[in-house]
């Protein structure tokens, strides 16, 4: 069988890869996958759910009680009220989420605006919708959104951009002159912000997430991408939604319905029964970690700026003299450590060869040890 040539564009992820040599006994500081469980009740409720036949198609939209538990959430977090009935749907994931508003919002040969360094699945999602991922480079130390960067890119083609704060890899929370400088923007050039907030319960410092949600005039040109699988530590349950208006709804329920037809029927059961108090409070559970490995990579000779939200660490590797596929296989091999080399955060792999991404949420034991084994493997 010959691969179509939308397959033939995309590379197999390195994440992916790394995901595989976790099972081989390695500490894995490398991925955001939180040791936790899930709240009981969330648990109890879907064990139930399988138990009592609810074995079939649900609604493709998401069931009721879960959309309006997300627009619970919207208004805790942002603010702002939602109405779960026509401005809210729920996703196979996040990356469903993603693929499905890009799908709604572009046709083959339009340009997307991706900052960068970007989460590695961005362009192939992109591709896979048919568009073209255009990098915006953030500019550095502080990895700051810049009206420069974002115009250069700008094309007769763009039509979206999918913006992901706080930020995988950098650990960035774009603040208010940067978002409403970006939404300035797609208002202008009738673009849409595609924004991945996945990380938005956990922020430091007495940092706020800030959302294009939550800014009035922006709303219409906006499509959140939440994830339910990070907000209670289930990353495996692959619950994600989007919020949009009810016009562009109307249209990812339709595209939502031609992908999977809907969610894990069981599995939507057992999150309905969430409560506020089971949502992840990210600043409570991961700051002290954040902290610490902060530290223990700058004492390593790592050059580390705290990241403001997320679950990750960007640690440059220029001070080490080595580049950071050298690092990240040499840590496998030698002690048995994994982190994520910067090379598929870029467009140009060279460019992330300074970097690599290493997170905190795997556990305290965990981090102190992948350190100290890392301290006894790299000069």
């Amino acid at each position: 069988m010959k691969p179509s040539l939308r397959a033939r564009a995309l590379s197999p992820m390195e994440l992916a890869g790394l995901q595989r040599l976790s099972g081989t006994g390695a500490l894995d500081i490398a991925l955001g996958i939180p040791p936790g469980d899930p709240p009981a009740a969330v648990v109890d409720a879907a064990v139930s759910a399988l138990r009592d036949g609810l074995h079939q198609y649900a609604d493709p939209a998401g069931l009721p009680e879960l959309r309006a538990l997300i627009a619970a959430d919207a208004r805790r977090t942002h603010g702002v009220d939602v109405d779960p009935e026509t401005e809210v749907t729920v996703t196979v994931g996040a990356t469903e989420g993603l693929l499905t508003a890009l799908l709604a919002v572009t046709d083959p040969g339009d340009e997307v605006l991706l900052p960068e360094p970007y989460f590695e699945l961005y362009p192939g999602i992109v591709e896979l919708a048919g568009a073209v991922p255009r990098p915006v480079r953030l500019e550095a130390p502080g990895w700051r959104l810049t009206e420069t960067a974002v115009t250069r890119a700008l094309s007769p083609r763009t039509r979206a951009v999918v913006l992901n704060t706080p930020h995988n890899p950098t650990g960035r929370v774009f603040d208010p002159g940067e978002l409403r400088l970006l939404m300035d923007i797609c208002a202008a050039q009738g673009i849409v912000c595609v924004t991945d907030e996945v990380y938005d319960c956990t922020v430091f410092d007495g940092r706020r997430h800030l959302s294009p949600l939550a800014m009035p005039a922006a709303r219409p040109d906006t499509i959140v991408v939440g994830s339910l699988s990070k907000k209670l530590q289930m990353t495996g349950w692959r619950i994600g939604y989007c919020i949009a208006d009810p016009e562009t709804t109307s249209v990812l329920r339709t595209i939502h319905e031609h992908t999977t037809v809907g969610t894990n029927h069981p599995l939507q059961a057992g999150a309905r029964a969430l409560k506020p108090s089971d949502v992840l409070d990210g600043r409570r559970e991961f700051q002290e970690q954040r902290d610490e490995l902060v530290a223990g990579l700058s004492s390593l000779g790592f050059t580390v700026r705290p990241p403001e939200g997320g679950w990750f660490v960007f640690a440059g590797t220029e001070a080490l003299g080595r580049s950071a596929r050298e690092i990240s296989r040499t840590l496998a091999a030698r002690a048995g450590v994994l982190v994520a080399p910067g090379t598929p955060f870029f467009g140009r792999p060279e460019d992330g060869d300074r970097w690599i991404r290493t997170t905190f949420v795997r556990g305290a034991e965990t981090t102190r040890a992948a350190l100290d084994r890392m301290a006894a493997h790299l000069p």
